[in-house]
């Protein structure tokens, strides 16, 4: 495929490519956008100069925005993760009173949650990135009653899982 052909492709589904960024890149990832558009034109090149034909352009296309704006932001959230201004620090706040670094917390959440059921896992992890169950919803494509039953499910089982690890 050729330049022309493929800035056709990208112009010609505009839309759907910054929808599927914009659902992932929430308030505090605004910025990230270009970065997302560029890592979304990179994928889009590299499978076409490899010779692969797109059976269903919309769809793909979809699928690719929302692949590469996710990775994009756990990578930012990894580098650099933010903290919102109404936060108290850590021994300020009994609830973190456990002793532990944020990086040993943060690795048994990890943990906690691989042990969850898939379902309720992409529920946990979206919601703990700030998404409301109906924005969860709208993600995974399921209805606002389901999102809500798997992320009170999810979270029951995960304070479950982290009492059990704690004691």
């Amino acid at each position: 495929m050729d330049e022309a052909a493929f800035t056709a492709l990208i112009d010609s589904h505009a839309r759907i490519i910054g929808s599927a960024i914009r659902r992932v890149c929430s308030r505090r990832h605004r910025s990230l956008i270009p970065d997302v558009e560029q890592e979304v034109r990179a994928a889009l090149w590299k499978r076409l100069q490899g010779g692969k034909e797109i059976q269903h352009p919309v769809s793909y296309l979809y699928k690719v925005a929302l692949t590469a704006a996710l990775a994009v932001v756990r990578r930012q959230d990894r580098e650099q993760p933010v903290a919102s201004p109404d936060m108290e620090p850590a021994d300020a706040n009994p609830a973190n009173s456990s002793g532990l670094l944020p990086a040993e917390q943060s690795r048994l959440l990890g943990e906690a949650l691989e042990r969850l059921p898939r379902e309720e896992s992409r529920a946990i992890r979206a919601y703990l990135a700030g998404f409301n169950h109906v924005e969860v919803a709208e993600l995974y494509r399921w209805t606002p009653s389901v999102a809500r039953h798997r992320i009170y499910r999810g979270l029951e089982s995960l304070r479950g899982i982290l009492k059990g690890s704690a004691t």
